[in-house]
C-alpha cells in the first residue's frame, strides 16, 4: 500500500540517521492510513558543508587560504625571564601564561614547574618538564620534553608561539577541529578529566611523525654501534656488569625498577629471548678497571651503593672490581641488576621475599652465564656512549634483526606497532629518580621511606 512512499521516505534512507528515517517512515505510514492522502515529501537533504556544530565539532568548510610570508629569521638575542612573559600557546595545544618565574597551563599554576635561570640570567628550564633549546624561526621558542639537559637531544620538542591575535584565530579553529568547543571549550568548568587541550597531544593533527628523523637516528645508533662494537654476541655474566658512568644522565638506576623486574622474573618466570621477542639485547662496553671511564663508572656505582641498601651488596661488586675487567651497561642495565638480586638471594625491598632461582632452569642459565649480548671496545668515547644510551631507550618500539652470526641490524629494524602500557613506554625515558616514582605509582606503594627522595 502507498506506494508513493518509495519516492518519499525510502529515497530519504541514505540521507539520514536511522533514527530520522524510522520516525519520518512512520510518519508517512500513518498519514496514508488514517488520512488517505499522500504522503508529505520527505525533508530536503541539508548540505553538511552549509555550516553547522554538532557535539563540539565544526564541519564548516574550510577558508581558503592566504600565502604566507617567508619567516623571519630566528632571533640571537638571549632568552630572558622578561622574553617570556606573556600569553603564548604551545604545539601541543596548550594556552600559556607566564607571570614572573610562575607557569600557567590552560589556567592552572604549575607549582611544581617553575622558570629555572642560568647564572647568567638566561632561561634553562619550565622545571623539571621543558628543557630550553633555543630560539626558531618567527620568534618562536622550542623546548625539549626533558627533565634535565643530560637527556633533551632526543626528547620531542614542543614549540612555544606569541599568543598573537592571528595566532589565537587560528588555534581556535584548530581546537573546534579536535572537538574542544561547546561545554569543552573551557575545561575549569567542567567536572571531566581529559579534555583540558594540550593535555593529550592535541596537536596530533598538524604535527606529524618525523620518519626521516628516526631513520637518520636509527643510522646513527647502527653506524655507532658497528664502529665499536666486537664480532658476534657475547654472554657476560651479570656479576660483571655495572651501569656505565653515561647512564641515564649520571644517575644511575632505579632501585625501584630493578626489584620490579626481578618479581616479574620470580613470580611469572624467565622469558628468554626468541627471534625479535623478549627481553632487549644489553649493549656492554668491555671496560678496564684501571680505565678513566672505567674507574668513574666504579666510583658512580659505589656511591650509589653507600646511599641505596635495595641493590645487592657491596661486597659483591668488590669482588670484580679487584680484577682488571668489567662490563658497563648502555642499555638494559636494569635487566642485569634483577638478575644480581638472584645470585646473593637478596630480599624483596618490597614485601622482604627472598629472591631464589629454585627449579627456573631458564633464570639459573641467565644469572650464572649471562644473555647474549651486544660487546663495544672501551675505547668509544663518553659522547658516543650517551647518545647510544639514550638512543637505546628513545627507539625501544623498533624490533632489532639478529642473523644467525650474530651481526644485529638496526638500521633497518620495523617499528612495532602493537600497544604497550604507558608505564613500558615512560620506563625507557625517565632518570632514575623519577622512574623511582613512577614504579611506586604503578604498584600502588604509599608507604616507604623511598618516597620523596
Amino acid at each position: 500500500f502507498c506506494s508513493r512512499l518509495t519516492s518519499g521516505a525510502l529515497l530519504g534512507r541514505g540521507l539520514w540517521s536511522d533514527g530520522a528515517w524510522a520516525f519520518c517512515l512512520m510518519g508517512a505510514i500513518a498519514s496514508c492510513i488514517c488520512g488517505g492522502s499522500s504522503p508529505a515529501p520527505p525533508p530536503a537533504k541539508t548540505d553538511a558543508s552549509a555550516g553547522c556544530s554538532t557535539a563540539g565539532y565544526d564541519w564548516s568548510p574550510p577558508a581558503e587560504e592566504k600565502p604566507k610570508p617567508p619567516p623571519k629569521p630566528a632571533p640571537t638575542t638571549p632568552i630572558t625571564l622578561e622574553t617570556l612573559q606573556g600569553e603564548w600557546v604551545n604545539s601541543m595545544g596548550a594556552k600559556i601564561k607566564v607571570t614572573g618565574t610562575e607557569v600557567a597551563l590552560n589556567g592552572l599554576v604549575m607549582k611544581m614547574h617553575p622558570l629555572t635561570l642560568n647564572e647568567d640570567g638566561s632561561v634553562s628550564s619550565v622545571g623539571r618538564l621543558w628543557q630550553l633549546r633555543g630560539w626558531l624561526e618567527d620568534e618562536r621558542v622550542e623546548f625539549k620534553e626533558a627533565p634535565s639537559k643530560e637527556v633533551m637531544e632526543f626528547a620531542r620538542s614542543v614549540i612555544w608561539t606569541k599568543a598573537t591575535e592571528e595566532r589565537m584565530e587560528e588555534w581556535t579553529q584548530q581546537m573546534k577541529g579536535l572537538g574542544y568547543s561547546g561545554s569543552a571549550s573551557n575545561p575549569l568548568s567542567r567536572g571531566i578529566e581529559g579534555c583540558c587541550p594540550g593535555t593529550s597531544d592535541a596537536a596530533a593533527r598538524i604535527v606529524k611523525d618525523d620518519v626521516d628523523r628516526d631513520k637518520a637516528e636509527l643510522k646513527l645508533l647502527n653506524d655507532l654501534i658497528i664502529k665499536y662494537r666486537l664480532p658476534g654476541l657475547r654472554k657476560v655474566p651479570p656479576r660483571l656488569v655495572i651501569p656505565d658512568f653515561s647512564n641515564r644522565g649520571h644517575t644511575g638506576l632505579s632501585v625501584e625498577h630493578v626489584h620490579y623486574l626481578a618479581t616479574s622474573f620470580r613470580d611469572k618466570g624467565f622469558q628468554t629471548r626468541k627471534g625479535d621477542q623478549g627481553h632487549d639485547i644489553p649493549v656492554l662496553v668491555q671496560e678496564s678497571t684501571t680505565s678513566d671511564l672505567g674507574r668513574k663508572s666504579i666510583e658512580n656505582w659505589r656511591a650509589k651503593l653507600q646511599e641505596e641498601t635495595g641493590f645487592p651488596p657491596k661486597e659483591h661488586y668488590e669482588r670484580t672490581f679487584a680484577g682488571q675487567e668489567i662490563y658497563t651497561s648502555l642499555g638494559n642495565g636494569h635487566f642485569n641488576q634483577a638478575l644480581n638480586l638472584f645470585a646473593n638471594e637478596c630480599s624483596s625491598i618490597y614485601n622482604g621475599k627472598k629472591y631464589l632461582i629454585g627449579n627456573d632452569r631458564n633464570l639459573r642459565e641467565a644469572v650464572e652465564t649471562g644473555v647474549s649480548a651486544i660487546i663495544v671496545r672501551g675505547e668509544i668515547t663518553l659522547k658516543d656512549r650517551e647518545i647510544i644510551s639514550k638512543l637505546l631507550n628513545s627507539k625501544r618500539e623498533y624490533k632489532w634483526k639478529v642473523a644467525a652470526d650474530g651481526t644485529v641490524d638496526i638500521a633497518d629494524s620495523t617499528e612495532d606497532h602493537k600497544t604497550c602500557k604507558q608505564f613500558e613506554a615512560l620506563s625507557k625515558v625517565l632518570d632514575a629518580v623519577e622512574l623511582n616514582c613512577l614504579v611506586r605509582s604503578e604498584l600502588g606503594i604509599t608507604d616507604s621511606h623511598r618516597i620523596g627522595q
